[in-house]
């Protein structure tokens, strides 16, 4: 049985790995079912026994949930999928449906992952209103408006090239979790009042104004990477963050996270920094990836003697030793640098001066 909500990466990388085999998942019955509104619409049942005179594409629909479940029949089909509480697709392939009105029908779902680049009307999910979780992949979904009346919604997941406006998920106020994959989105005022957020990950889009998140003061996870941040003065009040990935993106300054004393994970790779002293105080980190940017002084980071994992890959570092008191380090990377004089200050294991091993997004 495949774990619906696995990681905040489930599609990405959980789709390229599993079965090909369409697999429609279902946590146990452990948990008691609310009961569900009345559809406006039809059952699945409905759906399901008029098939033969659907359009193609709602048949598509009828008959992936079908053979998701592998059950042919309408009326033990239609039972079990009533009893569901969660719906996935493990395959790494889009299923070829566009009309949602038949998953729209099973009322009782909180969690729905959907991967399908033919979706564009998100119309019919307005129905599964005790909808928790979601995750949509289509590269034409460009309309999120249905999203807006899904007030239960606490995380959601959207992957297309061609999102832009997230403004209806602006009334979203329960999400805890936001993710945008690979969105052509620049604008992120809708976020700016959803306060109980404490996971928000932008990944592959083209933000560069992290303004609207200052005043989300629950955040514990951030990532905005592959983006185009320069400025980061937005996340100097978020003290609560535990962890930050901001790799591959235009930044030079670090001055703003130096009150964040709660970070443990650090990621900056791929930037242009060269001034570490921000970093000096933040003394609960336990990892962190500098790689490829400017650095020279490491002086600022010697204190920071909870580090477990540090990458300094493909910098402009000429001297290690100010490391030595780092003894709980188990990898340090500083291949690609100016070292010279190639001696480990911890142990030797602890060191890799060639690249050979594998380098960590600690």
């Amino acid at each position: 049985m495949v774990v619906f909500w696995l990681t905040r990466y489930f599609l990405i990388m959980k789709l390229v790995v599993l079965t090909s085999l369409l697999s429609i998942a279902l946590v146990p019955n452990t948990a008691t079912i609310v009961a569900a509104d009345v559809p406006t619409g039809k059952s699945f049942l409905q759906w399901c026994e008029q098939r033969n005179s659907l359009s193609p594409e709602t048949r598509k629909t009828v008959d992936y949930l079908l053979q998701g479940i592998q059950i042919p029949d309408c009326r033990a089909a239609a039972l079990e999928l009533s009893q569901r509480t969660e719906l996935l697709t493990s395959s790494p392939t889009p299923a070829d449906i566009s009309d949602l009105r038949p998953i729209a029908s099973l009322t009782n779902l909180r969690k729905l992952s959907l991967y399908s680049h033919n979706i564009t009307d998100l119309t019919p999910l307005a129905n599964l209103k005790q909808l928790d979780a979601l995750v949509i992949n289509s590269n034409k979904l460009t309309d999120l408006k249905p999203l807006g009346s899904l007030n239960n919604l606490n995380d959601l997941g959207l992957l297309g090239r061609n999102i832009v406006n997230i403004k209806p998920i602006a009334k979203l106020t329960n999400l805890k979790k936001l993710t945008l994959w690979y969105s052509s989105i620049q604008d992120i005022k809708a976020v700016k009042n959803l306060t109980q957020l404490t996971e928000v990950s932008f990944i592959d889009t083209k933000i560069a104004d992290l303004s609207p998140l200052a005043n989300l003061k629950s955040l514990t996870t951030l990532e905005v990477t592959n983006s185009k941040v320069t400025d980061i003065r937005a996340l100097s009040g978020l003290t609560n963050l535990k962890r930050i990935v901001l790799n591959n993106n235009q930044i030079s300054n670090i001055q703003p996270l130096a009150r964040l004393t709660n970070l443990k994970s650090l990621n900056l790779n791929f930037n242009r920094i060269s001034n570490l002293t921000p970093l000096a105080g933040l003394t609960s980190l336990t990892g962190i990836n500098l790689s490829d940017n400017q650095i020279v002084d490491i002086q600022p980071i010697a204190a920071l003697t909870q580090l477990v994992g540090l990458n300094l890959n493909n910098n402009k570092i000429t001297n290690i030793k100010p490391l030595a008191k780092l003894q709980k380090l188990e990898t340090l990377v500083v291949s690609k640098n100016k070292v010279k004089n190639k001696v480990c200050p911890l142990r030797p294991a602890v060191c890799d001066f060639n690249g050979t091993g594998a380098i960590r997004a600690f």
